[in-house]
């Protein structure tokens, strides 16, 4: 099943944006981030990545896909001439102001894709702030961890290489060159020191990605291939509808009775015309 360009709140003429919205009191929001991704992967892969994901989403629960913009944070990119990066109160304001025009329309869920690690310190704490504001249920979907956590072998956890390939190829297949790659950083070192930006406890703060990666990227953008890219995309669309589900059911934010209700449940399976054969977290 390809992407649903047509889940495009801004493609959308307003009474059958107004409809959709009003039947399902959800939205879809995301995130994701305009930097450099080596020569072969667009300065747009993060932003393509939650695109392609979130309209599969919205597919799922019969809603739209409402856009924050294609720019997120990431100073940390900036020394490549290209790439682009809001403030964290930037990107705050605006999720919070979208949050807030999602509101009035009727919408008490949001769901929020987003597919870019320096987003998402800052789109937690505009998410409290919204639901602060305005009576909304945020939900966030880390859609670069969940692939990585459901083909942990196969999706590898680095900068433009197969996980990242693999959804611009779900995305736009175009726009992936690899015969255009720049030289890559050592993979093992680029991994070891991406670890340490990564841990839980205790952790340094990115400042320059070349501290990762002194050429910008590292990974195995190979591995990647059309075929299981719209696979993965499939599942990694499964696995977020299924898990916003059991949130919104356990916390009791369906408001049982009314209009929408079955967008609480998660996807059976879906066909060519709507699902796959296979669970959500398959790695077949």
């Amino acid at each position: 099943m390809p992407r649903h360009p047509d889940r495009q709140l801004e493609r959308l003429s307003q009474p059958v944006a107004a409809s959709m919205l009003a039947a399902t009191r959800t939205a879809v929001l995301c995130a994701g981030s305009v930097e450099q991704h080596g020569g072969h992967l667009p300065l747009g892969t993060d932003a393509f990545a939650a695109q392609s994901i979130a309209e599969r989403v919205a597919y799922r629960l019969d809603t739209v896909v409402a856009p924050l913009g294609p720019v997120g944070v990431a100073h940390y990119h900036l020394p490549w001439p290209g790439s682009l990066s809001l403030s964290p109160a930037t990107l705050s304001a605006v999720l919070v102001d979208i949050c807030g025009a999602l509101s009035q329309a009727g919408v008490s869920r949001i769901l929020l894709v987003n597919w870019h690690e320096g987003n998402s310190a800052t789109l937690r704490i505009a998410a409290a702030e919204a639901q602060r504001r305005y009576p909304l249920h945020v939900v966030i979907a880390e859609t670069h961890v969940i692939t990585h956590t459901l083909y942990p072998d196969e999706m590898e956890f680095t900068h433009a290489g197969s996980m990242e390939t693999a959804a611009v190829l779900a995305y736009e297949a175009g726009l992936v060159h690899l015969d255009r790659r720049t030289e890559a950083s050592d993979r093992a070192s680029g991994e070891v020191a991406h670890e340490l930006f990564r841990r839980p406890d205790v952790y340094p703060v990115l400042q320059d990605f070349g501290e990762v990666a002194p050429t910008g990227w590292y990974g195995r953008p190979e591995l990647a291939s059309q075929d299981r890219a719209e696979e993965i995309a499939e599942a990694v669309a499964d696995h977020v509808v299924g898990r916003a589900g059991e949130i919104w059911a356990a916390l009791g934010h369906g408001e049982p009775g009314q209009a929408g209700d079955e967008a609480l449940l998660p996807p059976a399976s879906y066909d060519g015309d709507g699902v796959s054969a296979a669970p959500a977290g398959s790695s077949r």
